[in-house]
């Protein structure tokens, strides 16, 4: 079962941690439906994490991603760049909320090759894709930001940068 993470203020800016086997047989069960509505609904969580931290490169229309997926499949290209920015996207929100990048967009691409070369290994491509974004919705879950990251800070409080640099760290004992 997918478990829902707040991401930001409302109902509706909600993100889920969903099981990156899951995705691929999903897809493949409906025929590639769930696929679309899988790619809709990560972009739109993206966007919303944008928004809610007021963090630039997280995207702002996940319909755009949709239709360059589907019906832009037809012309071959937008799929490709809708791909290439969802990664961009997924490694922002890892920045973002766990200060590190882990999603490999090479392995991506070499999946996708093999995918048209044995068939099987793209179907790979969701799962491993999820995976990864799962990360960042945990650290989002878990409250486990840096504080580097989350935009903006607070009124009434200095910033992340000027009191760590002010402090020093604490002796180790």
């Amino acid at each position: 079962m997918a478990d829902k993470i707040q991401v930001g203020a409302g109902p509706g800016a909600t993100a889920k941690t969903r099981h990156p086997v899951a995705v691929p047989a999903l897809i493949i069960i409906t025929l590639g439906i769930y696929g679309l509505y899988w790619w809709y609904q990560i972009n739109r969580e993206m966007v919303d994490l944008g928004r809610a931290r007021n963090v630039d490169g997280l995207g702002d229309s996940p319909t755009k991603s949709l239709l360059a997926v589907f019906p832009g499949a037809l012309i071959l290209v937008p799929p490709y760049i809708s791909l290439y920015n969802t990664i961009k996207r997924i490694q922002r929100a890892q920045e973002v909320t766990t200060g590190q990048v882990t999603l490999n967009g090479m392995i991506v691409m070499w999946l996708i090759i093999a995918g048209f070369i044995v068939g099987v290994a793209g179907i790979i491509v969701p799962g491993y894709i999820q995976a990864e974004l799962n990360k960042a919705w945990a650290a989002v879950g878990s409250g486990a930001s840096p504080e580097l990251q989350t935009g903006a800070p607070e009124a009434g409080t200095a910033p992340a940068t000027a009191t760590a640099a002010a402090t020093p760290p604490p002796p180790v004992t």
